[in-house]
């Protein structure tokens, strides 16, 4: 719903006015993800027992009252009315190339997403590392979202994705050539990654905004339907490694063998790259019209 109501939230009617919207919009999803990660270590910091997760959860139940009053006038705002959504509506918008899209450009992240834990304690053989170095992610992806928007107002929205796509391949093609115990050039590779990560999580869901309102397009269903791609990837992702590293006999924990360790890299690193690639073809194709 609140990706629905972009256009209703957006100050500025145009497209504008939705990137500025979807730019501060993800940017809080972030900062959530941020404070989710580093919570419960704070508060076992500040004498919170039981890890944290005690008085964590107390802490989001507060803080959801709190932002639930914050923001309580802006679901009173009108909604703008719209036309509901078809195949055909949202083929003619061109919103349909951009679920494709979506869903394509989801399977990148969605693997390494799954396997990142294994990457890091089995193949690179830094335990207890993840927690820090998936934060560096998402705070590399945060700090980013200005940047790219500023970019994207400079040279639109298409030609910043191409910008963006290239360097998360580089990130995953370089993972594949890291040795035991990199740490700090994985750190390396976690934040150039979260930084190209910035982009499609602005860009993406605004220009999929623009095209529905330009289209006069309620975007309610629609954007349930582009949630429901993204878990889709993830679903896809988790479907399709997770035997394949079975078969080639990886054990999370254990002492694997090199078939088995070869097998998580390829997973990891290298199919994410052909899939990025096949992202990369499909912005190449979209209309310069800009989100």
């Amino acid at each position: 719903l609140l990706y629905g109501r972009s256009a209703s939230l957006a100050v500025q009617n145009g497209p504008q006015g939705l990137v500025t919207l979807a730019a501060y919009r993800e940017g809080g999803t972030l900062a959530g993800v941020i404070v989710a990660a580093i919570a419960p270590a704070a508060l076992v910091g500040l004498g919170a027992g039981a890890l944290g997760y005690p008085a964590f959860g107390l802490f989001l139940g507060a803080l959801s009252l709190a932002v639930a009053l914050i923001t309580l006038p802006i679901w009173r705002r009108p909604v703008l009315p719209g036309a509901a959504p078809s195949l055909a509506g949202l083929a003619g918008a061109g919103a349909l190339r951009l679920l494709a899209l979506a869903l394509v450009n989801s399977l990148p992240v969605a693997l390494t997403s799954t396997l990142f834990l294994f990457f890091v304690e089995d193949r690179l053989h830094l335990p207890g590392k993840a927690g820090l170095l998936l934060t560096l992610f998402f705070i590399s992806a945060g700090i980013s979202v200005p940047f790219w928007l500023r970019l994207r107002g400079r040279i639109g929205a298409k030609a910043t994705l191409l910008i963006a796509m290239p360097l998360a391949i580089a990130c995953f093609a370089g993972s594949a050539f890291l040795a035991q115990g990199d740490l700090v050039a994985f750190a390396v590779i976690c934040a150039a990654s979260g930084a190209a990560l910035g982009a499609d999580t602005v860009l993406l869901p605004a220009m999929f905004s623009v095209a529905l309102t330009r289209a006069g397009l309620q975007a309610s269903l629609a954007f349930g339907i582009w949630a429901f791609a993204g878990k889709l990837g993830l679903a896809l992702a988790a479907f399709a490694v997770m035997p394949i590293l079975e078969w080639n006999g990886f054990l999370p924990g254990q002492a694997n063998s090199a078939q088995a360790l070869t097998a998580l890299t390829l997973a990891y690193a290298v199919v994410p790259c052909v899939l990025k690639l096949g992202a990369m073809a499909m912005v190449l194709r979209l209309k310069d019209a800009d989100g």
